[in-house]
């Protein structure tokens, strides 16, 4: 990868793009976002959930063909563009990289940004409390489960990504909120396996803020973004420093 020293860098996440509905504002606003914003940026990081639903890049490809279609004209300008799994888009292979010129990350990454060693991620390893999710999460991101359910037909997959849906939407309404939100415990367990990152960005938990950690005579920046319902926030990351920005 190259430099990243002297070069600007956007970062979002949890955009929910809704599947086949074009017009819909959160679609709209993105695909401004790529025209006005980031076509002006050396790199795009999107730190997962992305989508609202990806089901296989097979149907993926068909829900969201323009928004697709106008990442690859971003990668073709010149814009590189780097993306995470979300909770909700975790199934996107080779035919989406190829597609959209996307590259897939890691679900820990660490940028180098002038002297700062800046670790991204989504953010749903982190909440912890929510054993709950954390199983089910386990139980997703299995290789042979997420293999199968490739292979299951595609309306069998619509009708078990609807399902799913609804289920976590519920869950979010009956759940405490605490317990959907990071936990110390797992913050510091993520920088002991990173060390030297004095900065995270993360989403996941849409409680956009930027807290200061203070971990063993250590300081710690994190830094939590928005989603798009209805905030339109973004970060820029140059080697003078991290701000955050609103969309319009």
């Amino acid at each position: 990868m190259p430099d990243q020293t002297q070069q600007t860098s956007l970062v979002i996440a949890d955009i929910h793009l809704q599947p086949n509905q074009l017009q819909h504002p959160i679609n709209q606003t993105f695909l401004r976002f790529l025209q006005q914003k980031a076509i002006h940026a050396q790199r795009l990081y999107i730190l997962g959930d992305l989508f609202e639903v990806w089901l296989g890049d097979d149907i993926g490809l068909q829900q969201y063909p323009t928004e697709i279609q106008a990442l690859k004209e971003l990668s073709n300008s010149g814009t590189e563009l780097y993306l995470q799994y979300g909770n909700r888009d975790f199934l996107m292979r080779k035919r989406f990289q190829q597609a959209s010129g996307v590259h897939l990350l890691a679900d820990e990454y660490t940028l180098t940004i002038g002297d700062r060693e800046v670790l991204i991620l989504h953010g749903d390893q982190l909440c912890t409390d929510d054993i709950d999710y954390q199983k089910m999460r386990r139980i997703f991101r299995n290789p042979i489960i997420q293999w199968l359910f490739l292979h299951l037909p595609k309306s069998k997959r619509i009708k078990i990504g609807e399902k799913m849906r609804q289920e976590s939407i519920q869950a979010g309404k009956t759940k405490n909120a605490e317990i959907m939100d990071i936990t110390e415990e797992a913050l510091q367990a993520l920088l002991q396996r990173h060390p030297g990152c004095t900065t995270v960005i993360h989403g996941h938990t849409h409680k956009p803020a930027q807290h200061t950690h203070h971990f063993n005579g250590q300081d710690y920046q994190r830094y939590v973004l928005s989603d798009w319902r209805p905030a339109t926030q973004y970060l820029s990351l140059t080697a003078d420093g991290i701000e955050t920005h609103e969309f319009e």
